[in-house]
Order: structure tokens, then C-alpha cells, then sequence
């Protein structure tokens, strides 16, 4: 009798803790890995619109870059085809550490990733440079979007 009690109060332990459900749900990296898997090969590929389909399709994304703020989608997709010459680069992108997950709530997490690129210039010298890109993601009913983005330069 007394291990049925502690049975019971245990299971209500675990679902009052969700941790039942929450172990049925993937955890975010394991939800946002693939999605960020997707956008380098989108980004390998010079594909704009495969690249920022998961960006939020709304005047409120803000998307920051060297210091030049962008608002909205739209805006933010005019200038991906512009850095990609409308996928005529030939820019070569390499991730330099794993992505870093900070988790805000279970609707929002931010992700950190180390990269590095080489292209060739317009005179045929190549250029190489590191830099770092802070996405803000939020689970949304249509899934997880980057609501707000920061690129910079590592120097």
C-alpha cells in the first residue's frame, strides 16, 4: 500500500512538473538543429528565398548587419539577393564551432553561431573573414521563426 501511494505521488510529481510531456517534445536544439541545417545548405546554395523562409514574413523583423538595421522581410530579402548578386556569388560559407543555444522560455531561444566565409573579389584576390551571427528565434502556430537577427564581423 504505502509503494502505491508513493507511485502515485510521485507520478503526479512528474506530470504537475511536466516532465512527462515535456519528455514526448524534442528539446529546441533538437527542433531548431535541422531548421538551421536547412539555411546552410540554403546558404551554400545562394538560394535567397529557401535561405529566409524561416525569418518572420513581417514588418517587425529587425535584421542587423555591420551596423545597418533592417526592417521587415521584404527588406531583408531585397538586400540577401543584393550580397548574393542573385545567387551569382561565389562566396563559400563554414561554420566554426558548434551552434550555441541559450534558451529564454520554452517560445523563444536565442542561437549563437561562429562562422567564416571565402569569396573571390571582382579584381580575383580572395577575401576570408569571420563573423558572428545572434539569432532571436520564437515559436509562433506556423513554427519556430527569426524574429530578430545580428551579424557582425569578428576582426
Amino acid at each position: 500500500m504505502k509503494k502505491a501511494i508513493l507511485i502515485s505521488i510521485l507520478v503526479g510529481t512528474i506530470f504537475s512538473a511536466g516532465g512527462v510531456a515535456s519528455a514526448r517534445e524534442p528539446s529546441v536544439q533538437q527542433q531548431l538543429q535541422p531548421i538551421l541545417n536547412e539555411m546552410m545548405l540554403a546558404a551554400k546554395a545562394h538560394d535567397t528565398d529557401r535561405f529566409t523562409a524561416v525569418y518572420l514574413h513581417q514588418p517587425g523583423l529587425v535584421f542587423v548587419f555591420d551596423g545597418k538595421v533592417i526592417h521587415g522581410w521584404d527588406e531583408l530579402r531585397e538586400q540577401q539577393l543584393q550580397w548574393w548578386r542573385h545567387g551569382k556569388t561565389d562566396v563559400v560559407y563554414t561554420q566554426n564551432r558548434p551552434v550555441e543555444f541559450t534558451q529564454l522560455s520554452r517560445e523563444a531561444v536565442v542561437t549563437t553561431q561562429s562562422m567564416s566565409s571565402r569569396r573571390k573579389l571582382p579584381d580575383g584576390k580572395v577575401s576570408t573573414g569571420s563573423f558572428v551571427v545572434t539569432d532571436v528565434w520564437q515559436k509562433l502556430p506556423q513554427g519556430w521563426r527569426i524574429v530578430y537577427a545580428h551579424e557582425s564581423w569578428a576582426h
